[in-house]
This record gives structure tokens, sequence and C-alpha cells, in this order.
């Protein structure tokens, strides 16, 4: 395997997010460059807020942007219609509708908050207040697991990089929430619902995938095949980043292919 090799970036952010900085244009020409040949934008839905921007016109945006560059890269490069569904449990009937209105080829279940806490990156400075927002997380991510409406699991150890690493810099004890990530593991495997390696970690401060090796290996070992990859990108500059890294450490647990979804079906990509 070339150790620059990008077949796939299926976690992506344009200016169809709140928070994107580049066009949906630019981020699919980056990918073609790069040489990646599976492409999937993945703009954020959060449900529970969508009038807190123009999520209902980006929603519709994208529907057209998808088929433009799935006829502008036509025998280049697969593009994919893709969506980060954000919370879906704090609206389930509006997360529905959203399901049943768009027929997504690819859907991320994902959970950047808590019911108590709304930003993780805003967290009074207490150890009390960190594992309560982590009891929280974990709790509220199994029920998404349970609930199973998308293809793959998004980040599964998102708050660790803003509670540690370079960001928060405090240590917490992840051995207390074995059981807990081990029955969310045990969940989407019975729903085939994908593992994502999110390699954002890398380069934003935890310097290790979100879900790190550790969480992988455990997958793995409890028979997870289904992994989705994705930089979550929210610029050019970061389209593919750091997947070669996620991709080595894929190959020394075992795996040998990846999985990409059209029309929510999984293909596998070997690599």
């Amino acid at each position: 395997m070339n150790e620059r090799y990008i077949p796939v970036d299926c976690h992506m952010h344009s200016t169809l997010s709140p928070d994107g900085c580049d066009a949906p244009e630019a981020m699919a020409k980056r990918a073609f460059e790069l040489g990646i040949q599976h492409f999937t934008l993945t703009d954020h839905i959060e449900n529970e807020k969508l009038d807190s921007w123009d999520y209902r016109g980006a929603m519709e945006k994208s529907r057209e942007v998808y088929l433009k560059l799935k006829e502008e890269y036509a025998g280049r490069m697969n593009v994919y219609y893709g969506a980060e569904l954000g919370q879906p449990l704090y609206d389930l009937p509006q997360a529905e509708r959203i399901l049943d209105t768009y027929d997504y080829d690819f859907v991320l279940g994902s959970q950047h908050r808590t019911r108590s806490y709304a930003r993780v990156d805003k967290l009074p400075d207490s150890e009390e207040v960190r594992y309560r927002y982590m009891d929280e997380y974990f709790e509220e991510l199994l029920a998404l697991a349970e609930w199973g409406r998308f293809c793959s699991l998004s980040h599964l150890t998102f708050p660790l990089r803003f509670i540690s690493g370079d960001f928060g810099g405090h240590e917490i004890d992840m051995s207390r929430y074995a059981a807990i990530t081990d029955k969310i593991l045990e969940t989407i495997i019975s729903k085939d619902i994908a593992l994502e390696v999110n390699s954002s970690g890398i380069r934003k401060g935890l310097h290790v995938s979100m879900p790190s090796a550790e969480y992988v290996q455990r997958y793995y070992d409890k028979g997870g095949r289904m992994i989705t990859m994705g930089s979550d990108a929210h610029r050019v500059c970061d389209v593919g980043a750091d997947i070669p890294e996620c991709l080595a450490m894929l190959k020394k647990i075992g795996y040998t292919e990846i999985c990409v979804f059209s029309r929510k079906t999984p293909t596998f990509i070997k690599f």
C-alpha cells in the first residue's frame, strides 16, 4: 500500500454547514486532486436546532450539489449523497421526517452534546462536571446506537478532543466507560452499522483518531468489520488529512477493507 494512499473520504463539511469554510465544489476538486476514489460530503444537520441556522435551506441545496458533482466526476471519482445527523433523538419525529424526505446514500449518526450540556468545549472547569458529561454522552450514544437509523457511528470518543489532549489537558479514566463502550460496539455490530474512524483527532489535539486503536481493536475482536473513514474536514486543506495514518493503524489490527455506502448499502473497498 502506498503510504500516502487515500482511497476514501466519507466525512467532510462545506459551506452547507454553519462551520464549513469552503464551497462543496472546492472540496470535491481537492479530493479529486488527491486521487480519492470515493467522496462523500456529510454536511451537518443538528437536529434539535434547525432554526439556529439555515439547515433546511442547506439540506435542499445539498441534493442539487450532489447531483451536479456526481455528473461532473462521473467515471473519474465516485460521489455519494451524505449527511451527518446530530442528536436525532432530541426530536425523533423530525429526524425521521428528514430521513424519509432525503434519499441519502450515507448518514453518519453523531452526538455532539448532551441534554444537560450544550457545549463540550464550554464545560465548567470541574472534574465532577467532566465525568457527568462523559456519563451522559455515552448513555446518549448507546441510545443513538439502539435507534440505529444511520449507516455509521461517528467519532465514538468525540468529547476527548475537548476535555483531554492539547485543548482540554485533563486526564479522563476511560476504564470506567469500558462496559458501556463495549455495549455500544456490540449494538452497532448487531444492527449492521459501521464504526467510523475519524482522523481529525490526530491533527486537532488528541494525536490519535476518534476512536483510537484501542477501541477499533475491541470492535474487531467482537467481529466488527464495517469501518468507514473520514477526515472530518471543514476546509479544503484538510480533505483527506491523516487518513493514511488511520489506514496503517487498521492494517496493524487486521483490516484489509473499509466500506462506502450507496443507497445505505455498504460496498467494501480493499486498501
